[in-house]
């Protein structure tokens, strides 16, 4: 381990890699504050990760992938504040007078309402002009919700392009879940993501995204998803610290993998994690390694 982190660490020409990271999480409108998959109270908006990592290119918004009838089917256990100071506000022109600075916005389609939803944020990409694409979070990952055909994400597309033809389309897949062949005619970005915490997806990196390569061609964008909580270990049930071996692991061969050109960015989320005491060192090694 200590020899890959010396290999992976020296070397290296002087850029800013915080051009390729892509924040993501929540906007929360009061904290301290319950927020979406953070256990107890975080004083961590999306705005405040954007702001420690320097990382003002892009971002995921996500206030708006849930309804409440969808939060409270799947996480009942959730506090009322994740409705009160995070959901019940989403798309609203206070959040993205927040998000200003931020050059581009990705804003997440709405579970259960996918078509409606996009209309929606394609209509107010007219007004913000700085959204610039539509994330599908958990795309077709077994839920009714999240299912869509390859002809529907076309019809959804040719919808929102006739708003605004600049909009874009972002996926999110799983190494376990990955056949996105038939939808690579209408997706430019696809985010790729390892949901158990294991060495060997980083032992083998290079043909890992080789193979989410030829699925999806050469133009599209790759961007390789980094988990700080170790949510697969448990299902979310009671998740933990990412391993800090493991998780270092991950930020070095990212780089290298940035710096190569082997993929175009760097999803880090999310948000409200930062705060928490137990990610202090994850999130240090963060700034100190993508910058």
């Amino acid at each position: 381990m200590t020899a890959l982190f010396a290999g992976l660490t020296s070397g290296f020409a002087a850029e800013s890699l915080s051009d390729k990271v892509w924040t993501w999480g929540y906007m929360l409108d009061r904290t301290p504050s319950a927020c979406p998959f953070v256990d107890g109270k975080t004083s961590w908006s999306i705005e405040n990760e954007i702001e420690y990592l320097g990382a003002k290119k892009q971002t995921f918004y996500m206030n708006s992938i849930f309804n409440s009838k969808y939060a409270r089917k799947y996480f009942p256990a959730w506090d009322e504040e994740c409705f009160a100071n995070c959901i019940n506000s989403k798309l609203s022109d206070a959040h993205f007078r927040k998000l200003a600075a931020v050059r581009d916005i990705w804003c997440g389609v709405e579970h259960g309402n996918y078509l409606a939803s996009a209309i929606k944020i394609a209509e107010l990409s007219l007004e913000h002009k700085n959204i610039k694409g539509l994330n599908f979070d958990d795309f077709n990952n077994g839920q009714p919700e999240t299912a869509m055909s390859p002809a529907e994400l076309r019809e959804l597309r040719e919808a929102i392009h006739k708003i605004n033809p600049e909009l874009k389309i972002a996926i999110v897949t799983y190494t376990h879940l990955s056949n996105v062949t038939p939808y690579r005619d209408y997706v430019d970005v696809v985010s790729y993501w390892c949901w158990k915490a294991r060495h060997d997806y980083w032992d083998n990196y290079a043909a890992e995204i080789a193979k989410l390569r030829r699925q999806i061609g050469p133009n599209k964008t790759i961007l390789q998803g980094i988990y700080i909580r170790d949510y697969g270990t448990s299902d979310m049930k009671s998740p933990r610290a990412m391993p800090i071996d493991l998780f270092k692991k991950s930020i070095l061969t990212v780089r290298a993998a940035l710096i190569d050109g082997t993929i175009d960015g760097v999803i880090i989320p999310q948000a409200g994690w930062f705060g928490a005491p137990e990610h202090r060192e994850h999130i240090v090694f963060i700034k100190e390694n993508l910058r």
